[in-house]
């Protein structure tokens, strides 16, 4: 049986991709050429199952920046994959966006490996500084679990559950802020609840840096409980980057400030939520 070559060799690209083991933290794991392959058949599948719109790609400045976003859908978060297909094909593949992911996700076998030849990196402090100072651009959902697994009521809420370390990264560095909205994964599946009161029951906070334990309806599971996969429902996702918030006049001391901390927080959120909010009205007319 004839096999064509081309196809051959994205397969064994991709084999490869799952079975190379990356050193943790590996800033250079990035494999571009393995993106130019597959980041158009990711940005296929985003326009085909999810109707999937990106606007504002033109607004991120050149160098290193914070892109934050809303986390949606829980952990199967695949509307996300669609977002950097279109991000590679309108920026170029020298533009890398390194997502900052859960221990938990990076802990996986084969999935750590391919995760991280795409960008992925282990969220911490020392990693997106080391980000920043190559010049690179950090994705960061600061909601985390939190938000991630939101009821279903709160889908269109911002929930960052006043976190700022994302903040102090970007003052540091004087880093730009690019804030952009998500809409349409968290309806993807039905979360009941995020079953915070188990979290706190059960010290799960603290050994497994859980800030949720939900209980949601989904594929294929039907009724579930626990920060587990789905499989999404092909439901219309869009995508608003915003206007960057420059830090220039700000001063990397300022990162230690609560004050700016909390002025800048209620900024990042607030435009956030705002586009959040005109997003969702579109949505119903």
């Amino acid at each position: 049986m004839h096999i064509d070559p081309e196809l051959q060799r994205r397969f064994l690209a991709l084999k490869r991709a799952f079975m190379e083991e990356v050193p943790q933290d590996d800033l250079d794991a990035v494999d571009t050429e393995l993106l130019s392959d597959f980041v158009p058949l990711l940005d296929l599948f985003g326009r085909v199952y999810y109707r999937l719109e990106v606007e504002g790609l033109s607004l991120p400045p050149q160098g290193p920046a914070l892109v934050v976003i809303n986390h949606n859908s829980g952990i199967s978060f695949a509307e996300l994959l669609g977002f950097g297909a279109r991000w590679y094909l309108q920026r170029g593949y020298e533009d890398i966006l390194h997502g900052l992911a859960h221990d938990a996700m990076l802990r996986i076998p084969y999935l750590k490996n391919f995760l991280m030849h795409g960008g992925g990196v282990r969220a911490s402090h020392e990693n997106a500084d080391r980000i920043l100072a190559r010049g690179r651009k950090i994705l960061v959902a600061p909601g985390g679990n939190l938000e991630a697994f939101r009821p279903h009521r709160d889908r269109n809420r911002i929930r960052f559950g006043g976190r700022t370390g994302f903040l102090k990264v970007a003052l540091r560095h004087k880093a730009p802020i690019v804030p952009a909205v998500f809409i349409g994964g968290h309806d993807t599946f039905f979360v009941l609840s995020d079953g915070r009161f188990i979290v706190d029951a059960l010290g799960l906070h603290k050994r497994f840096r859980l800030d949720t334990f939900p209980l949601f309806l989904g594929l294929p599971w039907g009724l579930a409980v626990g920060p587990i996969f789905h499989l999404p429902l092909p439901v219309r996702c869009r995508v608003r980057v915003l206007a960057p918030i420059s830090l220039e006049t700000y001063s990397p001391d300022d990162a230690d400030d609560p004050l700016v901390l909390r002025r800048l927080y209620d900024e990042v959120t607030g435009r956030m939520q705002a586009a959040l909010d005109e997003l969702a009205a579109e949505g119903r007319r």
